[in-house]
């Protein structure tokens, strides 16, 4: 308001005349301070923090009634001498202004999950500046509720029931029971579960407390437990945390999970006299009965004969009534049967239990000595000593207990320890029976205080159950496969080691050996405690980077059992590269050797071509033709000869045209001396290599002449070296002088340096002015 104020002042004095400066500005400051006063007085309605919009926060269990947050605003409320109204302008709103304030407060219950009213609150406060007529100011009211831990968590279909098979293991599900907590998310709303502690609380839980589903956490067995109850709690995460109880009864299912059991694990069963085939038969205690063991399945059981004596009894199917046969009439007795009775079914499930038979006056054996009245019952034996292998079948009789007793009395044994019952069984007639399998890795030897009684008397005896090792495990290795790596080379006729192979066997006394097989088995050993290694000779031959072999383990149980594993072993770049150098030097070696010896082999050879050449070329020599000789006949052929006799390189030579030779009569006369003598001849020809064109007339002659190797110069030499002066009309037939080089110079393997006393020779062009006029010549080699 002042900057507006200041503009106004400043504009009067700006419009006022110049001739009343005097008197304008007092009244006009006047006027300014007058509307800056009432300026100030306006400001009511308007929020104290400058905002537009006033905010509170409460918690959602703040009691009806309390006073939530006061307005901020200009001015004074109060009936009697206020300056402003406040009001709400909406209608049944949560919260109202107290009479006279600028106080909130609160009408209705807050609740952030909106169950027990709203989660916030959003309404209008119209202030009213008294004694003027200018409009309203709306101020909004915003009221936002946080959230309390106030609600606990509520489950989902409780309570529970659950049904679970005495065969669950520990670990399996039994059902899903979730709670939820309405409060807002976060620590409040977070549930945990427990299992209270209680009757049988130890048979479930949760799998985790975070987590509702309910699992068994021990073994169940329907025999001792068929049904129980349990209180789950779900708890938030508050302070202090607000929970919710329920309950969950589970009820147990019986499993096949117990064989049948006999109702006396030992009968007697006496033949009277006179007894045929189907008597029956009197059986003690009590009548052959068992039943299953599964109460709750309860299956039916049939009764079966097994043994020596199986075929000596007819034993009923249904009923275990036994009744005698022929055969045990007529065989001697007492005998003793071990009877099984099966689960209709499940085949696996049976049990067993013996029966003696005797005669109804069975006399004592003849063997056993008499036992005095005051003796009483005693054993035959102090002690008893029973090896019994490992794999027996469950029912086989171990040993036999004889006693001596003055009558025949039905006699008890007791044995020191119960944990014999575990094992084993004794019936009344004092045999040892076995219950279930032994191991010999578990407990080799068990050694018992064994006790008779027959009412009267007692004696007692100890028994020795040693228990033979079989070879029932096959070896095993700790690994499916075994990767080892080769990073160094073995020192020379030596090994490094790769790695070990660790093999064991579940029978105690069985010793493992290993061996390795396949096609790197060479490259490789191990000894005995599995150290792999790998041999210096066999890198030399190495052409791969992965070694593959098998590894055996054999035990030495009786017959040995074994197993294979598969074994790689990877050759490193590193040693790769270095076992491939020391071979490829050596084969650069040898290369090198063989080069050396091949050159100088040829170095040899050349120098042996060279002698021989010099030793020819120094024999040989070409005879030049005489001064005048005669051209060869037309058609005939012209040939050369070597010192040897052979031909020469040029076997023959084709005279070409021979029309044109047949038309000169003339010869070539080259280079006549002056004394007469013959033309010379070159000294790298024999003098009877004779080129000498004959004439005509002449030319059988000459060339017979030529053939024989020798012979002067015809009497054609005339003519030839008339024509070479080049007579005027004369015809005949010159050399062209383009097919001879001026200069020819000496061949043979030293041009380069004339062997000592020999001179270079040269032939020169014939300079006859003939030959110019005879260039028609053309002559086919």
């Amino acid at each position: 308001m002042a900057a507006p104020l200041m503009l106004l002042a400043a504009l009067a004095l700006s419009a006022s005349p110049a001739g009343s400066q005097g008197s304008s500005p007092p009244a006009l400051a006047a006027i300014a301070l007058s509307i800056r006063s009432r300026a100030i007085q306006d400001s009511r309605c308007y929020l104290m923090n400058g905002g537009a919009v006033e905010s509170f926060f409460i918690s959602e269990d703040t009691p009806v009634g309390s006073i939530i947050g006061t307005l901020s605003v200009n001015g004074d409320p109060s009936e009697v001498g206020g300056d402003i109204s406040l009001h709400i302008q909406e209608k049944n709103a949560a919260v109202a202004l107290a009479a006279g304030t600028k106080n909130v407060t609160l009408r209705r219950a807050l609740d952030r999950e909106e169950r027990l009213g709203p989660a916030s609150v959003y309404v209008n406060v119209r202030c009213d500046r008294r004694h003027t007529a200018d409009p309203s100011f709306v101020i909004p009211l915003s009221v936002r509720v946080w959230d309390v831990n106030d609600n606990a968590p509520a489950w989902r279909g409780a309570p529970y029931r659950a049904r679970v098979s005495e065969l669950a293991a520990p670990g399996a599900r039994v059902l899903a029971a979730p709670a939820h907590d309405p409060d807002q998310p976060g620590p409040h709303a977070t549930v945990r579960y427990s299992v209270l502690p209680g009757p049988a609380s130890e048979y479930v839980g949760f799998q985790s407390e975070l987590d509702s589903t309910v699992v068994i956490t021990r073994a169940l067995d329907y025999e001792t437990l068929r049904n129980f109850t349990v209180r789950l709690r779900a708890a938030d995460g508050g302070s202090p945390p607000r929970f919710n109880d329920t309950t969950l009864t589970v009820e147990v299912l019986d499993a096949d999970d117990h064989n049948p059991q006999f109702t006396h694990e030992h009968y007697t069963a006496l033949v009277p006299d006179g007894a045929q085939d189907g008597t029956l038969l009197e059986v003690s205690p009590g009548p052959v009965s068992a039943a299953d063991g599964d109460v709750g399945i309860n299956a039916p059981v049939y009764y079966s004969a097994s043994g020596d004596g199986a075929q000596l009894l007819r034993l009923h199917r249904d009923s275990g009534a036994l009744a005698a046969t022929e055969r045990l009439l007529a065989h001697p007795l007492p005998v003793t049967v071990v009877l099984k009775a099966t689960q209709v079914d499940n085949a696996d499930r049976y049990a067993l239990a013996t029966v003696t038979v005797r005669r109804a006056a069975a006399p004592p054996p003849a063997a056993a000595p008499q036992p005095t009245a005051d003796a009483g019952v005693r054993f035959a034996r102090r002690g008893y000593a029973v090896s019994v292998p490992e794999d027996a079948p469950p029912g086989s009789v171990l040993a036999a207990l004889h006693t001596r007793a003055l009558h025949e009395t039905p006699l008890q044994f007791y044995v020191s320890e119960r944990s014999f019952l575990e094992k084993f069984a004794i019936n009344s007639a004092g045999e040892v029976l076995l219950r279930k399998p032994l191991d010999y890795e578990t407990a080799p030897r068990y050694h018992y205080q064994v006790m008779v009684t027959d009412g009267n008397s007692n004696d007692t005896a100890w028994i020795n159950i040693t228990v033979q090792n079989v070879n029932e495990w096959e070896p095993r290795f700790r690994h499916a496969h075994y990767e080892f790596l080769l990073d160094e080379l073995p020192a020379a006729g030596g090994a490094v080691r790769v790695g070990q192979l660790t093999a064991f066997d579940g029978d105690s006394d069985d010793s493992v050996a290993l061996h390795l097989s396949g096609p790197d088995a060479k490259m490789l050993s191990v000894n005995a405690a599995g150290e792999v290694f790998v041999q210096a000779e066999a890198l030399r031959a190495l052409n791969a980077s992965v070694l593959h072999v098998v590894a055996t383990a054999v035990d030495s149980g009786s017959p040995p059992r074994q197993t294979s594993v598969p074994v790689s072993v990877r050759i490193s770049e590193r040693v790769a590269q270095a076992q491939a150098r020391s071979p490829m030097f050596a084969a650069f070696a040898c290369a090198l050797a063989l080069l050396a010896l091949l050159l100088l082999a040829l170095l040899l050879y050349l120098c042996r071509l060279k002698r021989r050449r010099q030793v020819k070329d120094k024999s040989a020599t070409v005879a030049v033709a005489p001064e005048k000789s005669a051209l060869p006949a037309p058609g005939a052929n012209l040939t050369v000869s070597s010192a040897g006799g052979g031909s020469g390189s040029l076997q023959s030579v084709s005279a070409g045209a021979s029309s044109i030779l047949a038309a000169s009569t003339t010869s070539l006369d080259r280079d006549k001396p002056s004394n007469g003598s013959t033309a010379r001849q070159s000294q790298r020809f024999p003098p009877r290599g004779k080129v000498s064109p004959a004439s005509p007339a002449g030319a059988a002659g000459a060339a017979g002449a030529a053939g024989a190797g020798g012979g002067a110069a015809g009497a054609g030499a005339g003519a030839l070296s008339d024509h070479l002066q080049g007579a005027a009309g004369r015809s005949g037939v010159a050399w062209p002088s383009a097919t001879i080089p001026a200069r020819v110079k000496h061949l043979s393997w030293d041009d380069a340096t004339p062997q000592e006393g020999e001179e270079r020779r040269e032939v020169t062009e014939a300079t006859n002015a003939a030959v110019s006029d005879h260039l028609n010549l053309t002559v086919y080699f």
